[in-house]
Order: C-alpha cells, then sequence, then structure tokens
C-alpha cells in the first residue's frame, strides 16, 4: 500500500553505511528534481510524507546529517483516490491546481 523511499528519494548509499553515516544516493531522483511527477501521492507512509512537505514547502531535503536544496519547480501529483485523515491535508494543501478526472463511459470509448 505505501510507497517506498527509495523510490522517490533513492536507495541507501552502501559507501555512505560503511563509513557509519545514513544517506541516500539521491543523484536522479527526487531530492535533484526540478519538475517531478508522483504517482499515488496520498499512499506513503508518514516518513516519506514529512520528507515530501520538506521539499515542498522549503525545497530542503535531509540527507543524513546534511540537508540540501532541492531545485524543484514543478511537482504535479496523481491519484486514484482523495486524500482520508488529517495527517494528509497538509500534503493536499501544497497541491494548489486540482482537477479531477472522471472515468469514461463505455460509450465514450467506442
Amino acid at each position: 500500500r505505501f510507497s517506498p523511499p527509495e523510490e522517490l528519494f533513492g536507495p541507501l548509499s552502501l559507501s555512505a553505511l560503511e563509513d557509519d553515516r545514513y544517506e541516500r544516493a539521491i543523484d536522479g531522483y527526487l531530492p535533484t528534481a526540478t519538475v517531478a511527477f508522483i504517482d499515488e501521492v496520498f499512499k506513503a507512509n508518514a516518513a516519506v510524507l514529512n520528507s515530501l512537505l520538506g521539499i515542498l514547502n522549503e525545497r530542503l531535503y535531509a540527507n543524513g546529517a546534511r540537508v540540501s536544496r532541492v531545485p524543484l519547480v514543478t511537482c504535479v501529483g496523481a491519484s486514484n483516490e482523495l486524500p482520508e485523515g488529517d495527517e494528509l491535508e497538509a500534503l493536499y494543501d501544497r497541491f494548489l491546481f486540482r482537477l479531477a478526472v472522471h472515468p469514461l463511459s463505455e460509450a465514450a470509448l467506442l
């Protein structure tokens, strides 16, 4: 049900772990992106949601002991359902443009 952090923020850096540091290899992932599309954005665990809020709100990502600026300009989120629960309201509020797309009817497919 949940999106793992590796999908958005990158895998754990094995070389950093060898040096007793807990860091992710972020190149090519959300912390280094200028444009992002996040599918099923509301199906994430608390750790992912907190990091997403930091990225969307302040454009900052905490990677181990380092905090880096995120060059994100545009983030598009998609979901098959609206968020349920108070813990998702803050993330939902960060998406200013919202468009509901309704399913096509059988007649529209012909």
